[in-house]
C-alpha cells in the first residue's frame, strides 16, 4: 500500500513537472514569453533540437513547428489554453493559434519533448472498393488492420481512366477506418471532414450529403487510409461521427 501510494506520488509529480515545462515552451512557441535558445536546449531531446535545425534557411531553430502552419487568423494573439495528460508520457497541448483553435500532441520523457504530433491526423480516401453483398452491415469494424480483414468484408473493381485501380494499402504501415451506410435510392455521397486524436480514441467525422430520389439502389461507403506513424499510439480505438 506505501509502495503503490509512493508510486502514484511520483507519477502526479512527474506529471506536474512535464507539465511546467510544456508551459513554459508554449509560451515561447506562441509568443507569450521570449523564446530563446536556452530555454529551447532545457525543453528538447538533441534529436528534436537537431530535426528543427534551419542551417540552410537561417541558421535557427524552427520552433514554430509546434504550432499550425497557419500564417494569418482571426486575431493577431496566440495563446495556451490547457495541457492534459494523455499517458504513456504523451500530453495534450490546446492552444489558440492566431485565434485559430488548435491541438498538438506531445511526448516527454525525461523532462524533454522527444516527439509531437498535430491532433488532426492526415489521411487518404481510398477509391474503387466496393461492400460485398454477402457481408451483414453491423458485422463491419470501424478499423480494419490486415489485407485478409478487408478482403473479408470488402471487394476490389478496377475502373477505366486515370486512377482506376483500387487504392494500394500497406498494412505492414497503415490501417483502414471505414463507414458502411444502408442500402438506399436516394443518391448518397459520403465527405470525409476530420480525422483528430483524443485522450484514448481517434475520432473520424464524416458528412453525409443527400441527393435525388432514384430508379435503383446503392450502398454509400466511406473507406480512409491512416499511416501509424502519424499517430501518438498506434493502437488506438476508432470512433466514426456523422456530421449533422
Amino acid at each position: 500500500m506505501i509502495l503503490a501510494a509512493a508510486a502514484l506520488l511520483a507519477a502526479c509529480s512527474g506529471q506536474q513537472s512535464d507539465i511546467q515545462i510544456l508551459e513554459d515552451f508554449y509560451k515561447g512557441v506562441l509568443g507569450q514569453a521570449e523564446m530563446s535558445d536556452n530555454l529551447l536546449k532545457q525543453s528538447l531531446s538533441e534529436d528534436i533540437l537537431s530535426s528543427i535545425w534551419e542551417a540552410d534557411y537561417a541558421d535557427t531553430y524552427s520552433f514554430w513547428k509546434f504550432r499550425t502552419e497557419f500564417q494569418d487568423g482571426p486575431s493577431r494573439d496566440s495563446e495556451l489554453e490547457s495541457i492534459e495528460p494523455m499517458g504513456d508520457g504523451w500530453y495534450r497541448v490546446s492552444y489558440s493559434d492566431l485565434g485559430i483553435p488548435a491541438v498538438t500532441c506531445v511526448k516527454m520523457e525525461k523532462g524533454k519533448i522527444t516527439d509531437y504530433k498535430p491532433a488532426s491526423v492526415p489521411y487518404q480516401v481510398a477509391c474503387n472498393y466496393f461492400k460485398r453483398n454477402d457481408v451483414v452491415d453491423d458485422s463491419i469494424p470501424s478499423k480494419i488492420t490486415s489485407q485478409e480483414e478487408l478482403l473479408k468484408y470488402f471487394g476490389m473493381a478496377a475502373v477505366m481512366g486515370t486512377n482506376g485501380q483500387p487504392t494500394p494499402i500497406d498494412f505492414d504501415n497503415q490501417f483502414v477506418i471505414t463507414v458502411v451506410r444502408p442500402v438506399t435510392d436516394i443518391v448518397t455521397e459520403l465527405y470525409p471532414q476530420s480525422l483528430i486524436q483524443e485522450k484514448s480514441e481517434l475520432t473520424f467525422t464524416y458528412l453525409e450529403d443527400l441527393g435525388e430520389k432514384t430508379t435503383f439502389s446503392m450502398q454509400p461507403i466511406l473507406l480512409i487510409i491512416v499511416n501509424r506513424s502519424d499517430l501518438h499510439e498506434a493502437n488506438l480505438p476508432v470512433r466514426v461521427v456523422r456530421q449533422d
